[in-house]
């Protein structure tokens, strides 16, 4: 999980003063609003960096504050580790934002890797410009729903994963569909690989689409590419000790006064 933890200053002398149980209410009041103020931080640039859209929607709900109490001064930052509906955890998904480095195969490419279609050492990735062949949910991910017709439509199926998201009735609807002139449509639209090699070679290695008359509309799908290195692009840690330094001070004199006016 990627976190960063605030902890209170020293409160053993305000304690000696007999004030301790004031100390810790304002200590924990200043925490968990220092806390939720590198929340924003994180946000902010997250709005500055990530282009847009549904991406940006999806991560300015991927983090959660852990509060502190007065039993246990600590406020923790850190990306959720839960999903959002069906989607992937949000830490599986946005950890390399802030550590960098490989990216491992997801569910969908070990299917199509083990039927053979991607490549080993390769990964799928969806293009950059905008294409009419993919289908993208509103957390800017591929559609679930396209993802498990496109890899029913290439026989990718193992018997778990995706073809136990699949119904029975679709399964058969899918096998029935006509073969037309060697190639099977769904929805008028033809799937088909490209290797960049013989007579897709003008075309990068994936999956490609092709409609229209003799398939002169054709629009990449997901291209092979090798191993995604990331780049960090935040440093959680960095963020939280900018807003302790600058705001720690105030909040927590202003939350001691209050502690100390509202004291029975």
């Amino acid at each position: 999980m990627i976190k960063v933890k605030l902890e209170g200053l020293d409160v053993v002398a305000a304690r000696l003063a007999g004030m301790g149980k004031q100390v810790d209410f304002a200590a924990a009041t200043a925490l968990n609003k220092t806390a939720f103020d590198v929340r924003n931080d994180v946000y902010a640039q997250m709005r500055a960096v990530i282009a847009g859209g549904p991406t940006v929607q999806y991560t300015l709900k991927s983090f959660r504050v852990e509060k502190a109490s007065k039993q246990s001064l600590a406020a923790t930052v850190g990306l959720r580790t839960d999903s959002p509906g069906k989607g992937s955890r949000f830490d599986k998904t946005l950890a390399h934002l802030f550590t960098g480095g490989n990216r491992n195969l997801k569910r969908m490419e070990r299917a199509f890797q083990a039927a053979g279609i991607l490549p080993s050492g390769m990964f799928m990735v969806i293009p950059n410009e905008s294409s009419w062949a993919i289908k993208i949910n509103a957390h800017g991910n591929p559609d679930g729903g396209f993802v498990t017709q496109l890899i029913a439509y290439f026989n990718a199926f193992g018997e778990q994963g995706y073809k136990a998201n699949m119904t029975d009735k679709r399964r058969g609807e899918l096998a029935k569909k006509k073969q037309e002139g060697g190639y099977m449509k769904i929805c008028g639209v033809v799937y088909f690989i490209s290797t960049g090699r013989g007579q897709t070679k003008h075309l990068q290695p994936g999956i490609w689409a092709k409609r229209g008359t003799h398939g002169i509309d054709v629009a990449p799908v997901f291209l092979f590419v090798r191993r995604p290195q990331y780049k960090q692009l935040f440093d959680l840690e960095a963020i939280a000790n900018k807003r302790v330094k600058s705001d720690w001070q105030a909040n927590f004199s202003q939350a001691f006064a209050k502690a100390l006016r509202t004291a029975r």
